[in-house]
């Protein structure tokens, strides 16, 4: 992963802002969206359940989820961004760290929360300019840039301490300077390239693929590009889906004032919700 990044930051040095554009979207709508579309599948060998009537009623269920999201950012739109980016905080922070801790308790969840806070906050505070703007864009109402770094502080602050007492007391395998050197990595990242491309290096090379491996190492006992193949084969179906969802509502938004980025969030909100549930239960199973 290490080198893939640099590479990445190479490439955003050395190629134009708008190829550095069209490869983002290109790469979030393929593995970033590939590495959600098979929860169907999941929640199918999870459950146990291979009858079309359990079939069927799990894909309502996930549609509706994925719906009703979509209407609370229209209608609540500050509740709904507010819950989506803390849930995709405890998200990136469980992909991250879910195999490391070495036994179940209720700080676990508030760990990962925190440590995906932080790394979200990262990259709000040091792409504020951008960042801000698409939160006043899409909540209706401005923030100054000293709210985003005054959570960056007090997010930092409290993962400290949280993570101080789970290398003390041995709850974490992980080496503490590994730790240290990731998010140092994730600092380079959102403070040297841009706020599109920084995220897709992070969603895709830190979480998308890695969390690709676990759902083949799950499904198929091993993750290779054999496994790889079948696993597209397995969600094209889905995926072709989502992204067809994304373009009908780019051209149901077609008429209002909302950039892409926004969009891509209200997007990525609508099937993060579903996602988060499905891989969190998977953790539990593995």
């Amino acid at each position: 992963m290490i080198v893939a990044t640099v590479f990445a930051l190479w490439f955003s040095v050395y190629f134009g802002e708008k190829t550095e554009t069209v490869v983002a979207y290109i790469l979030i709508l393929s593995f970033g969206i590939l590495h959600g579309s098979n929860d169907i599948r999941l929640i199918r060998t999870i459950t146990k359940s291979d009858s079309k009537s359990s079939m069927f009623k799990v894909l309502l269920s996930y549609i509706s989820v994925v719906l009703a999201i979509l209407v609370l950012f229209f209608y609540f739109p500050i509740l709904a961004l507010i819950t989506f980016i803390v849930i995709s905080g405890y998200h990136f922070g469980e992909q991250h760290l879910r195999k490391k801790i070495v036994s179940y308790s209720i700080w676990n969840t508030i760990l990962f929360t925190i440590y995906g806070l932080f790394i979200l906050f990262m990259v709000f505070s040091f792409q504020s300019e951008q960042v801000l703007l698409v939160l006043e864009e899409i909540m209706g109402m401005g923030l100054s840039k000293s709210v985003l770094d005054y959570c960056l502080i007090a997010l930092g602050a409290l993962l400290f301490i949280l993570g101080g007492f789970y290398f003390l007391k041995q709850r974490i395998t992980s080496n503490v300077l590994e730790e240290f050197f990731i998010l140092l990595v994730f600092f380079i990242i959102f403070k040297t390239a841009s706020l599109l491309w920084g995220f897709c290096i992070y969603f895709i090379i830190w979480h998308s693929i890695p969390s690709l491996k676990d759902q083949m190492d799950y499904l198929y006992g091993i993750s290779n590009w054999k496994t790889f193949k079948l696993y597209v084969k397995e969600s094209f179906l889905y995926w072709a889906i989502s992204v067809l969802g994304l373009f009908l509502l780019l051209w149901f938004l077609k008429d209002r004032s909302f950039n892409m980025i926004s969009i891509l969030i209200f997007f990525l909100a609508a099937i993060t919700f579903p996602h988060v549930i499905v891989m969190s239960k998977l953790e539990d199973e593995a």
